[in-house]
């Protein structure tokens, strides 16, 4: 178990700190919350789905693996609190198989990467079964973190994204290594960059390396025992099965590495 104390306490002073930045900026706009996803009541009120603070500190604290998904922005009009999130199509009577790409790609990488070991991994066909990733994703120790607060379309430049990183660099770094996760999904490839997983590596965890073999898909620290995963953003117009067999490929290749290092 690790020792985590208020991190929903930590996260918002992080965010209070973060707004005042972006006011004396003239860039406060829509602003997201974002972190530790809530693990308390589902309920689904005026139109929307959301849910309640519930025990995700604890579990949090006492997880094997914890998962840390960096995202570049939110692609909304409007600013709300990421860690209500579901994944579900805001409908009463919805279904898990009813979602956008961008949710069905964070259900299956996170159903992978929180149960994959050295030896197997949970095949395509297991994890493309929306009944069983949905509620996964809704229970598993999760935190969703957008490297830029304000809100934005359904693409950014790595111009722009790259100019946030800089600018917001202190407050999302501290965000960061608040969580101390052990897993972190930085969901940001593009062309042959990933300037999420750059940020990580010279703002965090300093000698995280890619290791050999895993088709530069997988990132490892000695020090910290932290693995990164230098993945495509959950919307890349990328095959649903490609993606994820390329994925668990790698990260077999590197749980066994890290297997041999312990």
């Amino acid at each position: 178990m690790i020792l985590m104390q208020d991190i929903h306490a930590q996260e918002e002073a992080i965010q209070h700190e973060w707004l005042a930045m972006a006011e004396a900026l003239g860039d406060a706009g829509e602003m997201v919350t974002d972190g530790l996803l809530f693990r308390g009541q589902i309920s689904y009120i005026d139109g929307y789905w959301s849910r309640e603070k519930g025990g995700e500190e604890r579990q949090w604290a006492e997880a094997d693996r914890r998962l840390l998904i960096l995202t570049k922005d939110l692609n909304d009009e409007e600013g709300w609190d990421i860690r209500q999130e579901t994944g579900r199509m805001h409908e009463v009577a919805f279904s898990y198989d009813r979602a956008i790409p961008f949710y069905k790609n964070l259900r299956m990488w996170s159903y992978l990467l929180l149960n994959a070991t050295a030896d197997s991994y949970p095949s395509f066909r297991e994890a493309r079964r929306m009944e069983r990733v949905g509620p996964f994703y809704e229970t598993a120790p999760i935190a969703r973190v957008n490297c830029k607060k304000q809100v934005g379309g359904s693409s950014i430049s790595d111009a722009t994204l790259m100019r946030y990183l800089e600018t917001y660099a202190e407050p999302l770094r501290r965000q960061i290594n608040l969580y101390q996760a052990n897993i972190i999904l930085c969901a940001g490839c593009s062309g042959d960059r990933n300037r999420i997983l750059d940020f990580v590596r010279s703002q965090c965890i300093p000698d995280l390396a890619p290791i050999a073999d895993t088709g530069d898909w997988i990132y490892y620290s000695p020090s910290t025992a932290v693995m990164a995963v230098n993945s495509y953003h959950p919307s890349a117009r990328v095959g649903y099965e490609d993606t994820y067999l390329n994925l668990a490929n790698a990260l077999m290749r590197g749980l066994a590495h890290i297997k041999r290092l312990c």
